[in-house]
């Protein structure tokens, strides 16, 4: 059986006589309820069919509330932007490569303000962000500065 969801959880006990019936109950004392409120503490999964409180319910909710732990390059994104990149090592060139091919088209050359406009989608720290991308070779910046080209494997 699956853990009840959080808000089934917090709307039953944001009713006050659950609230008491529920906390009477950790408590060990004696329930004094009708059969209908205790059913609904166990619909709930505060309370097991044998009306006791249900142990690690709470950590149960947690857990199936939890977002799933990001992997690969998404672990440093957070609402879609990133805060800074790894300081070196292959998480620095993954990421540095998956926003290269997602950022940047193959065989299109852009002027610096369309690159900075396309890393300010990712970044606050722009600059930084495509001095990398270039000294890592995602990007090729002409010598006059004028315009960066993303360097695909085909040369």
């Amino acid at each position: 059986m699956s853990a009840p969801s959080w808000q089934k959880v917090l709307s039953t006990l944001a009713g006050g006589r659950s609230r008491v019936l529920y906390a009477q109950a950790v408590l060990g004392q004696p329930l004094d309820a009708t059969q209908k409120e205790l059913q609904r503490l166990v619909d709930a999964g505060l309370l097991t069919s044998e009306h006791a409180v249900a142990d690690g319910l709470f950590q149960q909710v947690l857990a199936a509330a939890a977002a799933p732990t990001p992997r690969g390059v998404d672990r440093f994104f957070r609402d879609g932007r990133i805060d800074g990149l790894p300081r070196a090592g292959q998480d620095r060139t993954d990421l540095l490569a998956h926003l290269a091919g997602r950022l940047f088209p193959a065989d299109d050359e852009l002027g610096e303000r369309e690159v900075n406009r396309l890393l300010a989608t990712v970044t606050h720290d722009v600059p930084s962000l495509r001095r990398a991308l270039v000294d890592h070779g995602f990007l090729e910046r002409r010598d006059d500065g004028t315009g960066y080209r993303r360097v695909t494997g085909e040369l």
